[in-house]
């Protein structure tokens, strides 16, 4: 009986790990990016500016990636303009009253704006810690956030590794 039970531990011992699999998801056309599952995406026009949001959980995260044409004409936006909207956008994302921003970044992109912030809220009593990086490419702004319970930082970086290394832009710029 004995010689079963470390037969049985031994097996389990050489069971591979399940992995997750993780989905790619094709943004608007110029973007995709992984989730871990197929998610939901919605489709929003506000003042006349188009959004595709994305959104999915698995049991750690929170995932959501919002892309936005700015305007209809192709174009660069300029330093000031980008600026401004990173500005609102950040006083927008940490305006609830339990918010604290942590950490606010700028990450090198080529030929792209790349901002990030860490910030923190409690919601029901329970911390949460957000990652969320504004990317600002031609004529269109993308949001992409993963957040997660504080008490799980360490899956959360894992996560917010493999989602943020995942984006990428599927034509070049003009």
């Amino acid at each position: 009986m004995i010689m079963l039970k470390y037969l049985l531990i031994g097996l389990l011992l050489l069971v591979p790990e399940k992995k997750e699999e993780w989905v790619k998801i094709q943004g608007d056309p110029y973007i995709s990016f992984l989730f871990p599952n197929p998610g939901e995406r919605l489709k929003k026009d506000v003042n006349k500016m188009r959004s595709w949001i994305f959104q999915t959980k698995n049991d750690t995260c929170v995932f959501g990636v919002v892309c936005t044409q700015l305007t209809k004409e192709k174009g660069v936006l300029d330093a000031y303009t980008i600026n401004q909207l990173y500005l609102a956008l950040k006083k927008e994302s940490v305006s609830m009253p339990t918010a604290i921003l942590r950490e606010e970044k700028n990450i090198p992109g080529k030929q792209l704006d790349i901002r990030e912030i860490c910030y923190t809220i409690m919601n029901d009593k329970q911390e949460m810690t957000y990652y969320k990086r504004f990317i600002f490419r031609d004529n269109c702004m993308y949001q992409i956030t993963i957040g997660a319970p504080s008490n799980q930082l360490k899956a959360l970086e894992r996560q917010k590794k493999k989602f943020f290394d995942s984006v990428k832009f599927n034509k070049p710029e003009k």
